[in-house]
């Protein structure tokens, strides 16, 4: 790892502290040699990633008589991926999950009826079922670890937070829906409408092994070691200025700090976290109704238009907010929440759309189309709010970020006890309550004005021939999304007197709001050949610009902020923006009766923020090294031995000329992230495969 190799085998932190400071491959051989002292884990070991899947679908399509018919589907999925969560070189054996063993169950229903020449009803159902059980890797360290590296990516090892030791999960959910369509005169006018039953029961100990992030290697062997080594050492160890180590309760320097940046634990109110705290059984109704008209206006031109009304109905607290550790504050105006999450009854989403066919000839096409739309709000945010309250679950936030007061011994746990909570300015002043609450209680909340993110998206096109079945086309895309959902902090809120407002009296209090803003703005050029001759192609590029104020929309652990007071300074290029894009294909038919396939795919790289782990100052001002080229083919040769049977061999290369392609999905310093999965490194390398299929068109 890393340039030059360690010259110790065994490097140690008590012999070769200097070492290891300096040489990457030393961390990784001292890290290992701890791991195996310590834990009695071996984390250098090769990883396999075995992946199983089945299916099995079954179909019935059932003419009831002429005018109706009824199908009926099942399908059944099983699967287990062993290793999957991560993909990470820094990462170690321990580091990763097992995706189930997961058994989905989905019935579908579909009720066509012809009721006149002109009309027309759809009626489908849905019924699924799926049981999701995750686990980490059976492990010796039970508390997912992270530590900073001498090379960019850190070094991770223990069960992951949100799977440690394991995650219980049923989802059931019942769709129908109904849509009648009539065509009279020139207009084709449909109706319909729309209820989605959605729940989810879990157990989620996510945090309920804790979370550890160091600042680097030495320090983590610090802290991690035993105190009996010495001062220096063990849950009290601090660095001094000067690089040495000393005991934080005798401290032989000025200005020491604790190695840990940060530790979270999800917990009980008066002990560690049982199943009860991550315990939940919460639903969501989904209500849409929907009116819409293709009007032919004339030969040439035709509108759409329509109106679309949805509803998300969220489920209520299980805990009434009053009694809560934020109940207190219910009633100050500072504070951001009610207690409650607030349904979604008010989502009215306008369509317009229009093609005019200039000339009237087909050879130029105008096309526009205008549009609001919302988006749900997922389950894994709505249930933070419910459990996390102070009564069922609390969070507990300790390292040099949080509360440089608690420090556990690695890998192990705080445990907390029932009491209550009356000071103020971390205990340096009497507060105004007796909270009948522990101190710095970490809670969960929705903003009091939360709602749903909407997005508001402008498109017009136009298409022009060029010569016979080859034509050229631009298409511009603008898109404003409003009221995103950030996740904010509101213990970094600070009174007149520089303390938090809400301290000592809570901790992290983490608010799902409705304040983050988008744009996107994109233009296309292509060309397209459609098939003749015995060949086709389409090329086409966009240059685009996409900018917000958070791309984190799904993360309800971090608070990506970087001045609380001023959400504005955060505006800047999104993470996922991307801005040039080239495609290309073609479908030839070849000499011999070969047929070719190709494909390219290229396209720049995202952005990131320098020199930062979450809370940027200068977001997104430079790039990844992600920019991403891949040529991909597929020769294939039929050989026909009857009307209805062909073999058909098949050659193909996927990246053929082998591009790192690199992968990175970080938004800054990668030692901070809490993603659920994690692949980061060399993407798919050059790939070539030869295989053959038989076809059978018909058996009669």
């Amino acid at each position: 790892m890393g340039d030059t190799p360690c010259p110790v085998e065994a490097p140690t932190i008590i012999a070769n502290e200097g070492l290891i400071n300096s040489n990457a491959d030393c961390q990784r051989l001292a890290l290992l040699n701890f791991f195996r002292a310590s834990r009695n884990q071996e984390e250098g070991l090769p990883i396999e990633r075995p992946i199983r899947n089945s299916a099995i679908l079954g179909k019935v399509d059932w003419d009831l008589n002429s005018n109706n018919r009824l199908t009926l589907s099942y399908n059944f999925d099983y699967s287990k991926n062993t290793n999957q969560t991560f993909d990470v070189a820094t990462y170690g054996n321990s580091a990763n999950g097992i995706e189930g063993p997961s058994k989905i169950n989905t019935f579908n229903a579909n009720f066509f009826s012809t009721l006149s020449p002109t009309k027309v009803n759809e009626l489908h159902f849905t019924y699924g079922r799926e049981v999701r059980p995750r686990s980490a890797v059976e492990s010796n360290i039970p508390a997912d670890t992270a530590m900073g590296s001498a090379t960019t990516l850190p070094f991770r090892f223990g069960n992951p937070f949100f799977l440690g030791p394991n995650v219980d999960e049923t989802f059931w959910r019942a769709q129908i829906k109904d849509n009648f369509s009539v065509v009279t005169g020139r207009h084709t006018v449909k109706v319909g409408g729309e209820w989605i039953h959605s729940r989810n029961s879990q157990i989620f100990r996510g945090f309920f092994e804790g979370r550890y992030i160091f600042d680097n290697v030495t320090g983590f062997l610090h802290y991690a070691s035993p105190a009996a080594l010495g001062a220096g050492f063990g849950p009290n160890a601090g660095r001094c200025p000067n690089g040495t180590f000393t005991d934080l309760t005798a401290p032989g320097c000025t200005g020491g700090a604790t190695p840990l940046l940060l530790f979270l634990q999800g917990a009980a109110p008066d002990g560690p976290a049982t199943d009860a705290a991550g315990f939940s059984d919460i639903k969501n109704e989904d209500l849409a109704l929907f009116a819409q008209d293709r009007w032919q206006v004339h030969p040439n031109v035709t509108l759409n238009y329509g109106l679309r009304w949805e509803a998300q109905l969220f489920p209520e607290p299980v805990v009434d907010p009053a009694d809560t550790a934020y109940g207190i504050f219910l009633s100050d105006p500072r504070f951001p929440s009610d207690g409650t999450l607030h349904d979604q009854k008010k989502m009215f989403q306008p369509r317009f759309g229009f093609a005019w066919d200039i000339g009237g000839k087909g050879k130029s096409v105008l096309r526009g189309s205008y549009g609001v739309y919302f988006a749900r709000q997922n389950m894994l945010t709505q249930v933070g709010s419910i459990t996390t309250n102070g009564v069922q679950q609390q969070t507990i936030a300790g390292g040099l970020f949080a509360n440089p007061f608690v420090r556990p011994t690695w890998p192990g746990l705080v445990t907390p006890t029932a009491g209550s909570c009356s000071t103020h300015a971390g205990f340096t002043q009497a507060g105004p309550f007796n909270n009948p609450f522990p101190c710095f209680s970490g809670v969960r909340l929705f903003s009091r004005d939360y709602a749903n993110p909407r997005v508001y998206t402008t498109n017009v096109a136009f298409e022009q021939e060029l010569a016979g079945n080859l034509s050229l086309y631009l298409d511009f895309t603008h898109s404003k999304g409003v009221h995103l959902t950030r996740f904010l902090d509101y213990a970094r809120l600070l009174g007149a007197d520089g303390a938090p407002v809400f301290g000592d009296y809570l901790g992290e209090t983490m608010v799902a709001s409705a304040v983050g803003k988008s744009l996107y703005r994109g233009f296309t050029a292509g060309l397209r050949k459609r098939y003749s001759r015995g060949y086709q192609f389409e090329m086409n590029y966009t240059f685009s610009k996409d900018l917000d104020d958070d791309s984190n929309e799904r993360d309800p652990f971090t608070d990506r902020s970087f001045n609380f007071n001023n959400l504005q300074l955060d505006y800047a290029l999104a993470d996922r923006d991307i801005r040039h894009r080239f495609n290309f294909y073609t479908n030839v038919d070849l000499p011999a009766g070969f047929d070719l396939n190709a494909r390219v795919q290229a396209r720049t790289a995202q952005p990131r923020s320098p020199g930062c782990a979450t809370r940027c100052a200068n977001r997104n001002t430079i790039r990844k090294n992600n920019e991403f080229f891949s040529f991909d083919w597929r020769l294939q040769r039929p050989f026909s031995f009857s009307e209805n049977v062909k073999l058909i061999p098949i050659f193909e290369m996927f990246n053929t000329f082998n591009n790192d392609n690199n992968i990175d999905p970080t938004i800054g310093d990668p030692l901070f992230n809490f993603d659920g999965f994690l692949r980061q490194g060399v993407g798919d390398p050059l790939q070539a495969f030869q295989h053959s299929g038989i076809r059978s068109l018909e058996f009669t």
